[in-house]
């Protein structure tokens, strides 16, 4: 847990050297930057908790838990401006740890996961033209968006449990989760827009 917090970070500060390349004004702030790599980091503790939860067998009700512990540690990510990224997120973590599902259900993921990345392409080629710093805020984000999704996969992905019953209070608990977690990132990016 100790290096997924650690990558958290790491992944923290490259978004947060994305957001100054793609700022028309950079400016530099403590509190903008603390709060950007903290959020990271929390989000690498969840991610990676589930993880080494999933290596021991017979979990049951308190991995159901720590998914949902994991998906909350999303939040600070789509705080202010990355509210818009939540279904990049979502979409894409669903297509890549649902590996169950039929591929028609995995393939109507991928435009919900798709449609912010070219949402903030557009804008970039709108403010800053075609040109190399362009193309390199788009793959950059490319990057930060799929180690994202890649780190989600274990959250996201199914959980096997022995009697039906409690597999659909799990579906059922997981899916209230990610309702709060959208319902948590509308209001900020609401917030964020006034």
């Amino acid at each position: 847990m100790a290096a997924g917090t650690t990558a958290g970070a790491t992944l923290g500060v490259i978004a947060r050297a994305w957001m100054r390349l793609i700022s028309e004004d950079p400016e530099f702030s403590w509190n903008g930057t603390v709060f950007i790599v903290a959020g990271f980091s929390i989000f690498g503790f969840g991610q990676s908790a589930v993880a080494a939860a999933r290596q021991r067998p017979d979990q049951g009700r308190k991995l159901t838990l720590l998914r949902g512990f994991a998906v909350l540690t999303m939040a600070p990510l789509f705080a202010g401006g990355g509210a818009l990224m939540l279904p990049t997120v979502l979409g894409g973590g669903l297509a890549v740890a649902r590996r169950q599902w039929p591929p028609l259900a995995r393939g109507l993921c991928l435009p919900i996961a798709a449609a912010p990345v070219l949402t903030v392409a557009i804008s970039l080629i709108d403010s800053f033209g075609w040109s190399w710093r362009t193309l390199g805020a788009v793959a950059l984000m490319l990057d930060i968006y799929a180690t994202i999704i890649w780190a989600t996969r274990f959250t996201f992905s199914a959980q096997q449990h022995p009697h039906p019953r409690r597999r659909r209070k799990g579906v059922v608990v997981s899916l209230a989760i990610v309702a709060t977690l959208a319902t948590l990132a509308f209001a900020v990016a609401v917030v964020g827009l006034n």
